[in-house]
């Protein structure tokens, strides 16, 4: 019984820790965005690096949360989250599901920042493309008489 209870601490301890990543992830992705807005490109070198350790330390928590699950019976998913919470005691069950929901918040939050930031990558890439482009003389094919 105390392993089912270490697991179940374990995942959320997990939680606690990717709530604060996702929080540096996000404010990260805000400091990418502003580099990205400056075209610092050495900044941006350097930041990248780093966003892409912390991805990779969320990434990893997030596969050991579904090992933990799949190890306790529930499916590795969002849906094995929600049986785990459902099977735990009131208390336990109310504070991990508002972890939880906290964490899926952040998570998507994240996503959006990141949204952002890739359409402002590909407007940079289109100006630049166009600037390049500006010289090259344009054939237009209207078809055969």
């Amino acid at each position: 019984m105390s392993n089912k209870r270490e697991i179940v601490q374990s995942i959320i301890r997990g939680i606690r820790q990717d709530i604060e990543g996702y929080k540096q992830l996000k404010s990260m992705l805000k400091r990418q965005r502003d580099l990205m807005q400056r075209r610092d490109n050495h900044g941006l070198k350097y930041h990248n690096g780093h966003q892409t350790t912390l991805c990779e330390h969320l990434q990893q928590r997030a596969k050991l949360r579904s090992e933990g699950l799949i190890s306790l019976g529930f499916a590795g998913d969002a849906s094995g989250m929600a049986q785990l919470i459902a099977k735990l005691p009131a208390q336990a069950s109310t504070q991990m599901k508002l972890l939880w929901e906290n964490l899926l918040i952040l998570v998507k939050e994240s996503q959006r920042v990141n949204e952002a930031n890739g359409k402002l990558l590909v407007g940079q890439q289109e100006v630049i493309t166009n600037l390049l482009n500006r010289d090259v003389p344009q054939n237009i094919d209207y078809g055969a008489p």
